[in-house]
């Protein structure tokens, strides 16, 4: 959701000394920070990043009242105020310098060499001179600890256990000041007796105030944590009532998400609790746990030091005492985390982190995050250097303010000047699958997986990380800074982007922005609903200035931006979202109406007008405590019954409160009669009562559009709810011919876990796309400004195909997960998602300490069984699976052995070679070579050559001792039942057999007739053999040379179990392999396939020329010529002799010379 990028910027403080920084904070709309430190407050500018004004305290105003400790915004940004350690409030009042108009003045070089060509080396932006004044010094009994502003007051926590309430001219109010010790408190708003706080010298110590949660968020000195509501907001003191935050007694730390009304504590031991609101008790609920891995962190970083939700609540930023920065989403997943970030080799992360953070606070639109760095006390590099203010750049999903977007397969990530596209299109545009009637004779069968021609590929799956960045023009960005919206097309040709007013929209194709040519209609309109794209219009929900009115606008693409080509519709209120449905705009508004309307196209129109007509309004107010709480709205063909073929004409609405996901139906009632001008019927909606789908839910993907061919993943509802993982609202639809419910289809819900943050989904290629945060190292010189991480950006995918699978087999609902399987079976990464459905089950049940009740893996094996890759499925999990895990998958699967036999019987050579590896493992090597001479000769049979060429050098690799030596790589679990390892075999002559299987040689020859034997060196000293094993045992004679050769014997060969005094001229394993390839190539020779046998004798280094002349009077005899010469022509495509004259004429030419003795025959 939100990626860091780049270099952290260290922000250069003028006359800081030897201070130390205490505070950064923003004013509400983020244009002005304050940075506070020991003796001083100043006020920056946020964009460009310069400083305003600064007022330095006396020395003597620190020794009478103390440093300064925090400072706190007034609402309207006219006021500052500052607490001091020694309990005193300093008011500051900020205005403006009104004879003055700007703060900087730009002047540009005399020289014609250094002026500025390019507008980009302008700043745009008018910088006020503001003036900073002490207006007042006001002093507060006991110390003060924490302070919060609510409405135009402010709410003050001291040590002495109350919460103060002063008015920003110094006056308190004391009717409405807080005593902890009068405040009931309790574990919910029903039980009817609290108990106040009893115990002495207890205090708040962080305080947070929301008014979409309804009261304040407290962390007491003692370490408890509690919720302070009340019934009205003006929060008297004999309402409010005090609401434990059970389960936690050593928080540090307290913050507030105002959209999905959470409130999150910090904890001492390095964790934090996120509560929520239990509408039904109103007590305080956990909705996760901020918990590092050890993954992530193995040790601890020490307690939570700060807490600080982004300004649009979609993640949480969380730092630790001894340094680290970490980033959450919402509900929990893990974003980002500096601990596992590269500092290089000089920097020990336990002892010494370069990421002391002290204070936080998130930029505009949370494209900056500034950070207080502080030196700690010991440094590895004995340089003293002072703190500092830091900023770390971040990009962001559109989805966290521009929900539509989720529409998209396109995945893009806006900043504050630039955009990250990766586009879908380059990913994946899979095959396109013939009419179903053709392939209907081909499901369940091997030809649908192996037949490409059953596919129309239109292209490879090319998973492409490369970012294409898009920089916004600075003729826009520079004054319509921060980019609130963006929005991209369906083709992803064409974006789209909104800042501070106006819009701009960018071709990728032309690569070309196109902005207002008058910039006055460009200031006239400010975006505050959300963007996107419909058709080749870009839609908008907005707010004139100049009318003073919220509206919808419709520009289109093609012309020039310009308001003469606009489409405008008044609406009732402010527009906060908006989303379409093919033909359908739905809008949601400030006032708690949700709008539909319908758009069209004006006919016979040269400027492509739009249509735009009111279909139904509904006020969904009673459904949310407060319209800014509604995340997303949606409008979607999906209903909780619907048929496999039922009509979708009537869509439902899909709203995401606070994280809680509704759906709410709608029925058409039609009457004829009514006045209409479209006709004599008129069209009436109804909706009926709000169902909750699910809750804690981030992000909501539907599809855009269904197909037929793949129903259960076109036409399903996939949420995201972070630490809780992904869920799925799956569509069951009946078997054909099932009676029973026929009419209707029911929707289930699966969970799975992800190892990504998704950002986008791939509906009918069952893909998840996200992005992840990686780092590198530059320099390691603590003192370079360079000296932190660099960021970059990574694309990262996942295939989801094997989850759904796995959690429906589960639920005993095979015959849906292979209706899904078996419509995903033309993606090429198919196999892969088996063989990960397999691999993880496998890991998880092998791996178990205790018992499993109801193993999934027989019912795991059961359905990849149905597939015709099952086969190598099992074997490749296996081989990416340690040995000691084998014997459970084969319980399951089958012996190896049949495996590999049914593996030749389906003619799958290459699946079989890699069972023989497993049986290499196994069983004893005599076993291993007994199927390796099978699939030898299966291999030459099917003229695999490579897989031939390996399978020899695996024979001959074979060591002749360890034939009859079981294998004893690994030891069998004794959970599993397997009985344990037979003792080994004495070896004997009738072993031979058994190798070589059902074929009989004669032992009387001993000899190998392509090969002679190993030559062992008869001097001392004599130079050894070089050269490959088999070049040392070939000879390059005729066999009549080869009886001549000095017999001499091998190192190792294979023991008779008597005295060995005789000396064989070759090995046993060595006249094996021979024995087999000299069988083939007679075959090939008889056969007369000689293109065959010169690709056999190639690759399998066959010495052709010696074997020939041995076999000149049997294989290599020729009986029928002229099948031979048919043959020679049909392997090497050679053409036939072409005759230019009738027969006739050669007979005559024969017969007239066959007086003399000769025949002349031309061709």
């Amino acid at each position: 959701m939100y990626f860091p990028v780049g270099w952290p910027k260290v922000l250069n403080i003028p006359q800081l000394g030897h201070c130390s920084i205490r505070q950064v904070i923003c004013n509400r709309d983020k244009i002005l920070f304050a940075i506070l430190t020991d003796d001083c407050l100043s006020v920056w500018f946020c964009k460009p990043c310069v400083p305003i004004v600064i007022h330095r305290r006396a020395c003597e105003s620190i020794e009478d009242i103390g440093m300064n400790e925090l400072v706190e915004w007034r609402p309207d940004s006219s006021m500052l105020v500052v607490a001091t350690s020694g309990g005193y409030l300093l008011l500051y009042k900020l205005g403006v310098v009104a004879e003055q108009k700007g703060l900087y003045e730009q002047v540009d070089s005399p020289h014609p060499n250094l002026r500025r060509d390019s507008a980009e080396l302008f700043i745009k932006e008018v910088i006020p001179p503001l003036h900073l004044t002490l207006d007042e010094e006001v002093g507060i009994e006991g110390g003060i600890t924490s302070m919060v502003c609510i409405r135009d007051e402010l709410m003050l926590a001291t040590t002495r256990g109350h919460v103060l309430r002063y008015r920003w001219d110094g006056s308190q109010n004391r009717d409405y000041c807080l005593d902890l010790r009068r405040v009931p408190f309790c574990i919910d708003q029903q039980v009817s007796k609290a108990i106040p706080i009893l115990e002495s010298n207890t205090y708040i110590v962080d305080i947070e105030y929301s008014p979409l949660v309804g009261g304040f968020a407290v962390v007491l000195n003692d370490g408890r944590a509690a919720f302070l509501t009340a019934a009205s907001l003006r929060f008297d003191p004999n309402q409010v009532q005090g609401i434990w935050a059970q389960n936690i007694e050593d928080a540090t730390c307290a913050s507030v998400n105002h959209k999905y009304r959470l409130i999150a504590f910090g904890r001492k031991n390095s964790q934090a609790v996120v509560y929520c609101i239990d509408e039904s008790t109103g007590g305080l609920e956990v909705s996760h746990h901020i918990v590092l891995s050890s993954k992530d962190y193995p040790g601890s970083p020490g307690h939570v030091q700060g807490i600080r939700w982004t300004p649009d609540g979609c993640a949480m930023a969380v730092s630790w005492e001894q340094g680290g920065l970490s980033l959450w989403s919402t509900f929990g997943a893990l974003l980002m985390c500096t601990l596992g970030w590269d500092y290089g080799l000089h920097v020990d992360l336990v002892r010494y982190n370069p990421l002391h953070i002290r204070s936080m606070e998130w930029s505009a639109e949370g494209y900056q995050l500034w950070m207080v760095k502080r030196q700690p006390d010991h440094d590895p590099g004995g340089n003293s250097s002072l703190d500092c203010v830091i900023q770390l750049e971040f990009v962001k999903s559109a989805l966290t303010v521009n929900p539509c977007m989720s529409h998209q397969s396109h995945l893009y990530l806006q900043g504050e000047d630039r955009m990250y596209v990766n586009l879908g299109d380059n990913l994946t545009k899979v095959y396109h699958e013939r009419p179903r009637d053709q392939l209907s004779s081909l499901y369940g069968s091997d030809d649908m997986f192996r037949d490409v021609g059953n596919l129309i590929v239109t292209s490879m799956l090319t998973g492409s990380k490369q970012w294409t960045v898009v920089p916004i023009p600075s003729a826009y960005s520079g004054t319509n800074w921060p980019i609130r919206y963006t929005a991209i097309d369906s083709e992803g040709q064409n974006l789209a982007v909104a800042g501070r007013t106006g819009l701009a929209h960018y071709s990728m194709l032309s690569r070309k922005w196109k902005l207002f040519g008058n910039e006055t209609q460009e200031k006239d309109f400010v975006v505050t609903g959300g963007l996107l794209w419909w058709r080749d219009h870009v839609v908008m929900g907005c707010y004139s200035i100049l009318e003073n009115r919220d509206e919808i606008r419709i520009y289109p693409r093609d012309t020039r931006l310009d308001n003469m080509f606009v489409k405008m519709a008044r609406v009732s209120a402010q527009v906060l979202l908006l989303n379409t449905l093919r033909d359908r705009l739905i809008t949601f508004c400030a006032n708690g109406q949700i709008s539909i309307y319908s758009l069209s196209m004006k006919e016979n129109h040269s400027l492509g007008g739009v249509e735009v007509g009111i279909l139904q309004s509904v006020d969904i107010s009673a459904l949310c405590v407060h319209p800014a709480c509604v995340v997303s709205v949606t409008l979607t063909t999906l209903r909780t019954e619907t048929g496999r073929h039922a009509s979708k004409e009537v869509e439902s609405i899909m709203l995401n409160v606070s994280g809680r996901l509704l759906m709410v139906q709608r029925e058409q009632n039609c009457r004829e009669g009514d006045d209409n001008s479209d006709g004599n019927v008129f069209q009436s909606y109804t909706c009926a009562p709000p169902t909750v789908l699910a809750s804690r839910v981030e992000n909501v993907w539907v599809p855009r559009k269904s197909r037929r061919e793949k129903p259960h993943l076109t036409e399903s509802l996939w949420l995201f709810c972070g630490a809780h993982g992904m869920m799925v609202w799956l569509p069951l639809f009946p078997r054909d011919g099932d009676k029973s419910h026929s009419f209707m289809s029911k929707r289930i819900m699966l969970p799975f876990h992800l190892r990504i943050y998704p950002l986008a989904i791939l509906f009918e290629d069952a893909i998840l796309l996200g992005a992840e945060n990686d780092t590198t190292l530059y320099t390691s010189d603590s003192n370079s400004p360079f000296s932190l991480p660099f960021c970059v950006l990574e694309r990262t995918s996942q295939v989801y195909l094997h989850q759904i699978l796995r959690q429906l087999i589960r639920r005993n609902l095979g015959f849906h997960a292979w209706e899904i399987a078996r419509s995903c079976t033309s993606l090429p990464y198919f196999p892969h998602s088996l063989e990960l459905l397999l691999h993880e089950v496998l890991e998880e049940e092998a791996t178990s300490k205790e018992p499993i009740p109801d193993a999934l893996l027989p019912s795991v094996i059961e359905f990849i069984q149905e597939f015709p890759v099952y086969l190598q499925t099992v074997v490749q999990c296996a081989r990416k699976t340690e040995i000691a895990l084998w014997p459970y998958l084969f319980s399951a699967a089958g012996k190896p052995k049949d495996l590999f036999q049914e593996c030749l019987a389906r003619k799958q050579l290459d699946t079989a070679a890699s069972y023989l590896i497993i049986l290499q493992n196994l069983e004893p090597s005599s076993v291993s070579r007994q199927y390796a001479t099978l699939l030898l000769d299966a291999a030459l049979d099917h003229c695999k050559w490579e897989l031939s060429k390996d399978l020899v050098r695996f024979l001959r690799a074979i060591d002749p001792n360890d034939v009859e030596s079981p294998r004893a790589s690994f030891i069998l679990p004794s959970k599993y039942g397997v009985n344990p390892q037979t003792p080994p075999i004495s070896p004997n002559e009738e072993d031979l057999s058994l190798v070589l299987g059902t074929m009989q040689v004669s032992r009387g020859r001993s000899y190998s007739t392509t090969t002679s034997p190993k030559v062992q060196q008869i001097e001392s000293g004599a130079p050894s053999v070089t050269g490959h094993h088999r070049d040392a045992l070939r000879s390059t004679s005729s066999s009549g040379e080869c009886s001549k050769s000095v017999p001499l014997r091998r190192k190792k060969s294979v023991p008779t179990g008597r005295g060995d005094t005789r000396e064989p001229s070759g090995s046993a394993e060595e006249f094996f392999i021979d024995v087999i390839l000299q069988r083939h190539a007679r075959r090939l020779l008889s056969a007369h396939r000689l293109t065959d046998l010169g690709h056999f004798a190639a690759h399998l280094d066959f010495h052709l020329v010696a074997w020939l002349g041995r076999e000149r009077d049997r294989a290599a005899r020729v009986d029928d010529f002229v099948a031979a010469l048919k043959q020679l022509h049909s392997d090497f495509m050679w053409p036939y002799p072409v005759l230019c004259h009738p027969v006739s004429y050669y007979l005559q030419w024969k017969n007239s010379a066959s007086g003399t003795g000769f025949s002349k025959i031309s061709w």
